[in-house]
């Protein structure tokens, strides 16, 4: 038997739906304010699994009750003294977001809820479903023999949904290192997703002085300047989207303002008072192409042509997060080895897609260069919204596409590194 059927027999799908549905009634929102409200349930439940299947699994708290979780399965092929063979990565988070008014969901937002073959909850698609099949995926070929010259590395993060502090703990510690590529296990509706645009968070403050209402010009306004700085900041994305045209996978530049704040804490918050100081965010998503430093430059360069026209006004940017759009060539050995598992399983080969936000994947690329694509089971379209659910059979072709993809990308290496051996000469072996 060959070892992709081998493995793909091993793939116990009952087991992962029933883990699955634990993994979404178990809460891991994470709250700053609420005791107990964080990832550590979760990362107890897969640690328990990955020991039950005699793996060691090592464990960092990044914050207190956030751990992250990395383990390895060492491929059996090859000899003493062959080299190790190449890394590769199977990435998922253990966090979720906030069910928001549970009156705007059906049931539950935990319920872990089955109906037809639909799971349902606050996470099932973003993204336990990918969390369960990349899970299962490792213990068949684990149960196969992990017939494979190399290491599968899993790497379980917190944080993914805020400002990525667990996948950024695991590149400090060097679990990345040297990785030949990432197979990123978020929600894609079954697309190969090569692409994923950059996000950059900018918080801008225009600075004034509180006066009464009844008399501003004793006072500077500062929610005037910062109203006069983002009509400009708007304009400035119609012109972006002229310079660098839609990307055919991700589409347009966003420049999208989300919080504006004035008074600013500590300040007088009556109606009948200037504020001294207005804070606004800015959440802007780009395609490749698109240089971050340089479109910081411009919106700081927009604040200082409204101070030219009213000199009173005095801004700043604070850079909060900057995650570059990352990419991959469709004809790169992981491309092909999860476009060619995908074909295996589906029996047609995947749409070719792109991530409309940011993954941790983005800073496995952008901190350590390493190929990354992103392909998991899941609507891309439905995360984050009531009356989530992921479909099980989808979860099962996930799971399914990795044993495959895993296979083929060790092989792909194990036959690129044979090919390069020089030949010797006649009569010597």
């Amino acid at each position: 038997m060959d070892p992709v059927t081998r493995a793909l027999e091993q793939l116990d799908t009952a087991a992962m739906e029933r883990f699955l549905q634990q993994l979404v009634r178990t809460p891991s929102v994470f709250l700053p304010d609420t005791p107990g409200a964080n990832e550590a349930a979760v990362a107890d439940l897969v640690d328990a699994r990955l020991r039950a299947w005699g793996w060691t699994p090592r464990r960092e708290e990044v914050a207190p009750g956030r751990p992250n979780l990395v383990a390895d399965l060492r491929g059996a092929l090859g000899s003493p003294g062959d080299p190790p063979g190449p890394l590769l990565l199977l990435e998922g988070h253990t966090d979720v977001v906030t069910p928001g008014d549970p009156a705007a969901w059906s049931d539950d937002p935990f319920s872990g809820r089955i109906e037809g073959r639909r799971l349902y909850g606050r996470g099932a698609c973003d993204m336990k479903g990918g969390l369960a099949a990349m899970l299962f995926a490792a213990r068949a070929l684990q149960l196969a023999g992990a017939p494979f010259r190399g290491t599968l590395r899993l790497l379980i993060p917190v944080d993914e949904e805020g400002m990525m502090l667990g996948i950024k703990a695991m590149v400090a510690r060097g679990e990345a290192d040297g990785a030949a590529g990432c197979i990123v296990c978020e929600p894609e509706g079954g697309e190969l997703c090569l692409v994923q645009k950059g996000s950059l968070r900018l918080r801008l403050i225009s600075h004034g002085r509180i006066a009464h209402g009844a008399m501003p010009r004793q006072g500077i306004n500062a929610l005037t300047g910062m109203v006069r700085w983002l009509q400009r900041v708007l304009d400035l994305e119609e012109a972006l989207n002229r310079e660098h045209p839609p990307h055919p996978l991700l589409g347009p530049n966003y420049i999208s303002p989300t919080v504006i704040r004035a008074p600013h804490p500590g300040d007088a918050s009556q109606i009948n008072c200037l504020p001294g100081r207005c804070d606004a965010f800015l959440d802007i998503r780009t395609i490749p192409g698109v240089e971050h430093a340089a479109l910081i430059t411009r919106i700081t360069a927009l604040g200082e042509a409204v101070r030219a026209e009213w000199p009173a006004h005095h801004f700043a940017v604070e850079v909060i997060d900057d995650r570059p759009a990352v990419e991959i060539d469709p004809e790169h050995p992981l491309a092909r080895a999860v476009a060619t598992a995908h074909t295996r399983v589906y029996g047609a080969p995947p749409p070719l897609g792109g991530v409309p936000g940011s993954t941790d994947g983005t800073i496995l690329a952008r901190d350590r260069g390493i190929p990354v694509v992103v392909y998991g089971p899941g609507d891309k379209w439905l995360p984050h919204q009531p009356d989530e659910y992921v479909d099980l059979d989808e979860v099962a072709r996930a799971a399914q596409v990795y044993i495959i993809a895993a296979l083929e990308f060790f092989a792909s290496r194990a036959d690129a590194a044979a090919n390069e051996r020089p030949t010797p000469p006649d009569g010597e072996v």
